[in-house]
């Protein structure tokens, strides 16, 4: 029997930082237009924080999903100061500002320094002309009276038509296994990266539009997460006054109900007048077949890879040899199935004990699902070979985890943007429920956090209209 509400009734499906963000956002609006909400957040598993999820083990930090978050979104800035976190905010250490590809048998260093790139043979003589040569490159945009509009472009043809293909293969590939792990090939560039192609269309080059970020003082999005780990922030939103949160409630379906919805459990139904699904792909799918199958199977071609994180620890002189730094990327064909590895304790302070060197090692995605689906003692003896090869770590782990995402990043793929308009044209006219999350418009963790914010606000001024 369906439970009525006893209010006006928000269920949120999800309790990672897209779901709570909207909860607190629908949260703020009903306390601005003094009406009574009932805000209730269905989480299926025993805790908050979805991917957002910080371990602790033998006096380490273990981030077993993002490491961190940008700055880039000022309601993510809106919610930490509502949660009290202002002054917790952690900066990274100044060497993470060295970043390196392995490409050639070699660490190579991404620097920012013209001269020291061209040192770095990331980029043969070839390469670094043609990368030069930006500027003069023609605008996809120049003369378009429809904004640029046509055939969306994958990131490796966008990188390659702007950089030159060199570029594309070496710099842009290697980057894009570090925030997808995707196939540069296989992504779209206006999806994935709209950054960029804002850049383009804007001042024609993107050079220029950084030359023009630089005079006006304009500082990059900086990297950043609090003392006690990423997993801090949604445990902070979760208990503010106002949001219910029920752990261990599985969600098995969400239907429509008159004016409403009702909301599907293990433990009975529950009514609801809006809902917000931000469920990881591909549950979310399902869910979203109950109020519109036509969306569900736009959901269902978005792919979702798995991935595996592999953390290893290790005396001061098993690493002494290796530079303080962000950590490196790997460029495919080296070899090496890694895709990248983050130096933990040289880029956030309280990782782990002074004298101790914390890796963290990713493997899977799109480009390689198969390495996340090895055993545990596999991933962790693949690790072991790969820091050796590629760093010279030829001693014993002092700690060794593996942490597995079945379904880890969304692939926006070449028509993504076409396919959100085919999704939200399927849903805008279900009045009072809401798709947030990744799958749609961003995997930051600061990117999803404003997709659910901004759900949760629609939500409520809905209801309260």
């Amino acid at each position: 029997m369906s439970e009525p509400p006893a209010a006006r009734r928000l269920v949120v499906v999800g309790g990672g930082p897209s779901g709570l963000a909207a909860a607190w956002k629908a949260s703020v609006e009903a306390n601005r237009a003094g009406a009574s909400l009932e805000i209730v957040v269905l989480e299926a598993d025993n805790q908050v924080g979805g991917k957002a999820r910080t371990e602790h083990a033998a006096d380490l930090l273990i981030e077993t999903g993002p490491q961190g978050f940008l700055d880039d979104q000022p309601v993510l800035r809106e919610m930490i100061d509502a949660c009290g976190l202002e002054d917790e905010v952690l900066a990274p250490e100044p060497a993470a500002n060295r970043r390196y590809i392995y490409r050639g048998g070699r660490l190579r260093e991404l620097s920012r320094s013209p001269l020291a790139f061209a040192r770095s043979g990331l980029l043969g003589p070839l390469g670094l002309a043609r990368l030069a040569m930006e500027p003069l490159v023609r605008s996809r945009y120049h003369g378009d009276t429809d904004g640029g509009a046509g055939e969306d472009e994958s990131l490796y043809d966008f990188a390659a038509r702007r950089m030159g293909r060199q570029a594309a293969r070496r710099l842009i590939s290697p980057v894009v296994l570090g925030i997808f792990a995707g196939d540069a090939r296989k992504l779209s560039a206006a999806a994935a990266f709209p950054r960029l192609v804002a850049m383009e269309r804007a001042y024609g080059s993107l050079f220029k539009a950084m030359r023009a970020g630089r005079r006006r003082g304009a500082p990059p999005p900086g990297h950043r997460t609090f003392p006690r780990g990423i997993q801090s922030l949604p445990r902070a939103v979760a208990a503010l006054p106002g949001i219910e949160v029920r752990c261990n409630q599985r969600v098995t379906g969400v239907g429509r109900s008159g004016n409403g919805f009702t909301v599907t459990t293990p433990a009975g139904d529950l009514a609801a007048d809006a809902v917000v699904v931000a469920a990881d792909l591909p549950a979310a799918a399902d869910l979203v077949e109950g109020v519109s199958a036509a969306a569900a199977e736009e959901l269902r071609q978005v792919e979702s890879p798995p991935m595996a994180v592999v953390h290893t620890a290790f005396d001061a002189a098993a690493t002494a040899h290796i530079e303080p730094a962000y950590g490196f990327l790997v460029a495919r064909g080296e070899g090496i199935r890694m895709l990248g590895c983050q130096y933990e304790t040289a880029t956030f302070r309280g990782r782990g004990p002074d004298g101790t060197f914390l890796a963290r090692s990713l493997f899977g995605g799109s480009v390689d699902p198969e390495a996340a689906e090895l055993d545990d003692d596999g991933l962790i003896d693949l690790t072991r070979r790969e820091l050796r090869r590629t760093v010279g770590i030829g001693a014993e782990p002092t700690y060794a985890s593996v942490a597995r995402w079945p379904h880890a990043i969304p692939q926006y793929a070449p028509g993504h943007p076409q396919r959100v308009a085919r999704i939200e044209a399927a849903l805008d006219p279900i009045a009072g429920f809401h798709l947030a999350g990744n799958a749609l418009h961003g995997v930051g963790l600061s990117r999803a956090i404003a997709v659910g914010s901004n759900c949760g606000e629609q939500a409520a001024r809905l209801l309260f209209r």
